[in-house]
């Protein structure tokens, strides 16, 4: 198998959130229609994405409840199309190869059921440093420790 091969296995996968994150990403996602008391994210993909990059840089790892209290979100390829975004982000999650046990040295050579292990293991990485975020910034909003900043990301990046 080839990085591309695997790149797009990758993208047609459906990561998970917990349904207790909906509150929060309906207040902090700009779903089109909706109006709320704090700047906006962006769709609710930048929000998961921002949320992703929040528990990891915080090492918030979280992993999800179980399947019945979970919710899919959209495949990760529809993520911005035609964007370098997402390939940012799997370039994130490879640098980060050690906790995710997948070197790509060993790609060209694995059987399937190995690959499908590791993308497992990747869709897994990133569902729970999201879920990590999502909780951190739900904490912070129930605690109302948010400020209503154009820059709330930056601001939570920082704290």
């Amino acid at each position: 198998m080839n990085a591309q091969e695997f790149r797009s296995l990758i993208l047609v996968k459906k990561p998970r959130y917990a349904k207790s994150r909906i509150p929060v990403m309906e207040a902090f996602a700009n779903k089109g229609q909706s109006k709320s008391e704090y700047s906006q994210f962006g769709p609710l993909y930048e929000l998961y994405i921002y949320a992703f990059r929040l528990g990891l840089k915080k090492g918030l790892k979280l992993p999800l409840p179980p399947r019945n209290l979970t919710q899919d979100f959209v495949e990760i390829g529809k993520w911005k199309r035609d964007s370098s975004l997402v390939d940012f982000l799997l370039m994130i999650i490879f640098s980060r190869s050690e906790e995710i046990g997948f070197d790509w040295n060993d790609l060209e050579d694995m059987e399937e059921k190995e690959i499908n292990k590791v993308v497992s293991d990747i869709i897994d990485f990133i569902e729970s440093y999201a879920n990590g975020g999502l909780q951190y910034i739900q904490e912070e909003w129930e605690n109302d420790n948010l400020m209503n900043s154009s820059y709330l990301f930056v601001d939570l990046m920082r704290q």
